[in-house]
């Protein structure tokens, strides 16, 4: 078996709060130089984090994290000195197992990284694949400032907040860019920014999507073997250019780079299921949640390739982790909802949707909330959202698949097949989707056969 570890957020003992995003970017240098290591299984750095600020018995914590050591440490910084102590713990009996302190100038930070995991690595006997170092610890820039403007971009996109925070990372990341014009991994992190606020309608299609394929050739170009570049790829190549063979040799790529990477395994599960393979979906979901039990968006893509193996109670179960995990998150209340109204359970559904919205106004919940009042026979209320959708994308995204889907439960079968058709010119990726909605929702309707031209051309793009 495999020995695992779990590293803690360093704790910022400066009196400068906003070194806060320096420490948490030393915490999350070190899972990514561990992670890199095949013979070592790493906890991902959103279900460590999950326990910062939090003063819990390690070995309770080894248990959640499904890990038998953990690192804590404390760094300080005073003008050019950095100041950390670190302690490697057995969560089986709450013993230490090894200890140092590290007094450096800031120059030296990369160094003392190294230092940090070689000394880990030593201390759980794991032996180093590679006869060099360097094949493990990799180098993304040797400029000191731009690594600190990279941590900052990172401290703003590891929220998943939103657009501020988005442009936040973003604009930190081209400053990284600006200091070293190598920095390929400060691209991938811009792709990754601009894909998820394309995704989530923070962006249209016609002002994000070149700027993701620009930061993801431009990584690629620069360095060839970074994970985060081949997953902003694939995600690409899957869910806008519906290119899925190219998306399957990025995925296998990447793993191949970094096979630690949860969000990698939860990405890869939805291609999986996709592409028709539930059950091996199933199994690199598992290996996701097992690297990232608190990652909300793996637990919330869980519940989709639940979804589609039309698993629908494992599917609500899992939306109820969620809202466990994050009550203002709208994902988890989306996901009861949206299963819930295949089991014909309206009134909860409605609850769950609507808490979603309220969280969460835009496109996608208002969709979610629109389907159920035309399968549930409210059909004012179903074109009263309509309104609403029409009003919003004067000035927010509102996809072609969001209004389409409204009038296809309302039974207006022309009017959303010239939405899904538009969706479907488009590459919008709800329509990837689409043949489970039909499967689910549309299947008894007496026009549903009309849908089937649009399933077909969906499987004919990819």
């Amino acid at each position: 078996m495999k020995p695992s570890i779990a590293v803690l957020p360093f704790v910022n003992l400066s009196n400068d709060p906003e070194e806060e995003y320096f420490s948490e970017g030393v915490t999350e240098e070190i899972i990514n130089v561990l992670s890199r290591v095949p013979s070592l299984l790493v906890a991902g750095r959103t279900s460590s984090f999950i326990f910062k600020g939090k003063d819990q018995d390690l070995r309770m914590i080894g248990e959640q994290l499904h890990v038998d050591h953990i690192l804590q440490g404390s760094l300080r910084s005073a003008g050019n000195k950095l100041f950390i102590n670190t302690q490697l713990m057995n969560t089986s009996d709450g013993s230490q197992i090894w200890a140092d302190q590290y007094d450096r100038n800031l120059d030296d930070i990369f160094d003392i990284q190294d230092e940090i995991a070689l000394a880990i690595l030593g201390a759980v006997k794991v032996e180093l694949l590679g006869e060099e170092p360097a094949t493990t610890f990799k180098r993304y820039t040797n400029n000191k400032e731009a690594y600190q403007l990279y941590l900052r971009g990172r401290f703003y996109h590891n929220k998943f907040a939103g657009t501020e925070e988005y442009n936040k990372a973003i604009g930190y990341f081209e400053s990284a860019i600006t200091l070293d014009p190598t920095y390929a991994i400060a691209y991938a992190g811009i792709a990754s920014s601009y894909l998820n606020m394309w995704f989530y309608r923070h962006m249209p299609a016609a002002k994000a999507l070149p700027l993701i394929k620009h930061a993801t050739t431009q990584a690629l170009a620069l360095d060839s073997e970074i994970a985060e570049s081949y997953l902003a790829l694939a995600r690409m190549q899957m869910l806008n250019e519906w290119d899925f063979a190219g998306a399957s040799a990025a995925f296998k790529k990447a793993l191949e780079l970094n096979w630690n990477t949860a969000d990698l395994h939860g990405q890869y599960a939805l291609y999986l299921a996709l592409t028709d393979n539930p059950a091996e979906a199933e199994d690199e979901i598992s290996l996701a949640l097992s690297l990232e039990p608190f990652s909300l968006i793996n637990n919330f893509y869980a519940a989709y390739v639940y979804w589609i193996s039309a698993n629908f109670e494992k599917a609500v179960e899992q939306g109820r982790k969620l809202v466990e995990l994050e009550p203002l998150f709208w994902g988890g209340h989306m996901i009861i909802g949206l299963n819930l109204i295949t089991l014909q359970d309206f009134p909860a559904a409605q609850d769950a949707l609507e808490t979603a919205l309220e969280i969460n106004y835009n496109g996608i919940t208002l969709s979610a909330c629109g389907a159920l009042f035309g399968l549930s026979g409210e059909t004012e209320s179903a074109y009263d959202i309509i309104t609403q959708m029409n009003a919003l994308n004067k000035t927010q995204v509102v996809a072609n698949y969001d209004m389409g889907i409204v009038y296809a439960c309302v039974g207006e079968v022309d009017k959303a097949l010239d939405y899904f058709q538009k969706a479907i010119d488009q590459h919008e990726p709800p329509m990837l989707f689409f043949k489970y909605i039909v499967r689910d929702w549309l299947s008894n309707n007496d026009q549903a056969i009309q849908y089937e031209s649009i399933i077909k051309q969906v499987i004919r793009e990819h």
